[in-house]
């Protein structure tokens, strides 16, 4: 038994009462296509994988924001915040969340992990 798995118990069970379910695109580049190029990924692979989010009203006075803002001006105000627990794979960037068909670009994301242990995602989107 680790030891935080009653809090992640927690996590996965508040967020499973509080959530709905989503389907969580995990997306990795491919091999690259040209062995002389191989700083030149292939086509992505996508790889769909049901999830439950938390999806909550976000606070632009919240520091959070602005520190995702202050890390790349460009992007736009985030217009959505998620929580999802522990899950068997690791969010990247890159990922994307489809819900209820509309698909959800992650701005930037944040994983609560004490002791090395995920326990809780925090995730900022622009839809």
């Amino acid at each position: 038994m680790a030891r935080f798995d009653r809090q992640i118990e927690t996590a996965l069970r508040l967020i499973k009462k509080n959530g709905e379910g989503v389907v969580y695109n995990v997306i990795r580049d491919g091999d690259p296509a040209d062995p002389d190029q191989p700083w030149k990924p292939g086509d992505a692979v996508v790889t769909p994988n049901p999830a439950v989010v938390c999806f909550l009203p976000i606070n632009f006075r919240s520091d959070r924001v602005l520190a995702v803002m202050a890390k790349n001006p460009d992007v736009q105000l985030c217009n959505e915040m998620g929580l999802m627990g522990a899950v068997s794979w690791e969010p990247d960037g890159k990922d994307t969340i489809t819900r209820d068909g509309k698909e959800y670009r992650i701005v930037d994301f944040d994983v609560l992990r004490p002791n090395g242990q995920n326990i809780l995602y925090t995730f900022y989107f622009m839809a």
